[in-house]
Order: structure tokens, then sequence, then C-alpha cells
């Protein structure tokens, strides 16, 4: 039993037809602009909405750190790459040790929701580029250097969690008795 000789005449002629496509789509390429940007001497106008890197933030009033040591972004954590452990003190509660395994962070933006004081943010930026992982373990004092260094994302804690709210019920005022009266 050999092959018929149309069905070879066909697949031969399917071949012709894709590598000529392919090659349209080449030529029609060829002379376009590059949109290749020449990082790092070249930079990228980010968006508006762009959340990048993780960092802890002090607070604004008094210039203590804002991390409490609660260890919500710690349970929250889908992959689990923070560690907290929580210092006692007399007045409030402090981080001792804050570690973010960054190599390993899937950038979910769970542990800037969840966090009550609005410690952890999203930073503007990504250029962490490095050749060694050790350098992507983050603690503490990095974690607050990179926040004073890099400019803060538009999406805090309480901003997402106030996105997230339903709508108050009734709409207009005076809307929501008439609705109650009913």
């Amino acid at each position: 039993m050999s092959p018929e000789p149309t069905s070879f005449l066909g697949e031969t002629w399917q071949l012709v037809v894709a590598v000529r496509r392919a090659m349209g789509v080449t030529l029609r390429n060829l002379f376009r602009r590059p949109v290749t940007v020449q990082y790092p001497t070249v930079k990228r106008v980010y968006p508006d909405r762009f959340r990048g890197i993780l960092a802890l933030v002090y607070e604004k009033d008094t210039g203590e750190e804002a991390c409490i040591g609660c260890r919500l972004c710690e349970l929250i954590c889908p992959p689990q790459v923070i560690k907290v452990e929580m210092l006692k003190a007399e007045k409030r509660n402090y981080a001792k040790l804050f570690t973010l395994e960054l190599y390993a962070c899937e950038f979910c933006e769970l542990c800037v929701q969840v966090c009550p004081t609005d410690a952890i943010i999203m930073l503007r930026t990504f250029d962490l580029a490095t050749t060694d992982r050790r350098e992507l373990l983050l603690d503490k004092d990095r974690l607050h250097a990179l926040g004073r260094q890099f400019q803060p994302s538009w999406a805090t804690g309480t901003g997402l969690r106030a996105m997230q709210a339903p709508p108050p019920r009734g709409g207009a005022k005076g809307e929501g008795a008439k609705d109650a009266a009913e």
C-alpha cells in the first residue's frame, strides 16, 4: 500500500502556502520601526496604575515603622514567602523580623490589601535585576530602604479595601430611608 500521489501533492501545497504566509509576515515587519527599548539606558514610562516590587514604609506623622507585626501578610501569602516575628513593646507592637523572598513572590497584592496599618506597599518600579538570588531575599532594613528610594504605587491597603466595599445602600441621600420605609 503506497501513499496516494494526490495526498503527497496536497501536503506539499499546504507546506508551500504556510511558508508563503510566514514569509509575508516577515516581509511586512522587516521595515517596521523596532519597538525594543534599550534598557537600562532608556526607561519606559509606566502606566499610572503600575504596581511593582514590595516595600515597607514608615508612618508619616511619627516617623516610626508602620508594621506592627500582626502577621496577616504572612498568613494570607499564597506562596508563603513572607516571614514576620512580632516584638511586643509597652505602647505598641513592632516587627522584630520581617523577611520577603522576592524571587518567589507572585505579586498578587494580597499582603498589601490585608495590612491594617498600610505598612507594606507596592512600588512603581521593578528594577532589582541581579544575578544572585540571595540578593532578592529582602530583610526589614532593605524593604524600608526600597520604600524610601522609589515612588509608591497608587494602591494602599485601605484604598483597595474601600474600592472593594459594596456601594452604599440606596444610592443618593434620602433614597435609603424610602427603601427602608417600603
